[in-house]
């Protein structure tokens, strides 16, 4: 499915799911969180837990209001998903030079091997897969 783009914001209109049925971007964001949930379920990672991984992979180490800002998330939000990861093992903190309230985290080498799983799950979820059999599902 492709959606094209237009000068005016993608928001809550119609966008065409076959030919006669029509969803909301809402519905569709909604429809692929779902899919990624499940596609993780067997790793026990929520896609928040993820988020934070994939963002960590991607940047080698960061500041935990970093990871936050790059996921919108609320940095009490951010901070409770990094005691779990912690926790786990998949992520470890140092206290960052010179600011002694500030913590770098990074993964660890559990986390880094989790992340492949991640990515592998991530890439199995198709947008096109989804929308055919949730489109060729009936009404009840």
């Amino acid at each position: 499915m492709r959606i094209q783009a237009t000068n005016t914001p993608l928001t809550m209109r119609n966008i065409p799911r076959n030919r006669r049925e029509t969803c909301t971007l809402l519905e569709v964001v909604l429809q692929l969180h779902g899919a990624f949930r499940r596609s993780l379920e067997p790793l026990r990672v929520t896609p928040l837990q993820a988020g934070v991984l994939l963002s960590l992979h991607r940047r080698g180490a960061a500041k935990l209001k970093d990871v936050a800002a790059a996921l919108s998330v609320a940095p009490a939000t951010a901070s409770q998903v990094m005691k779990d990861l912690v926790s786990k093992r998949w992520v470890t903190n140092h206290r960052v030079p010179h600011d002694d309230r500030a913590l770098s985290l990074r993964l660890s080498r559990q986390g880094e091997a989790l992340v492949g799983k991640i990515e592998h799950r991530v890439r199995s979820v198709s947008t096109a897969d989804h929308f055919l059999t949730t489109t060729m599902k009936k009404p009840v």
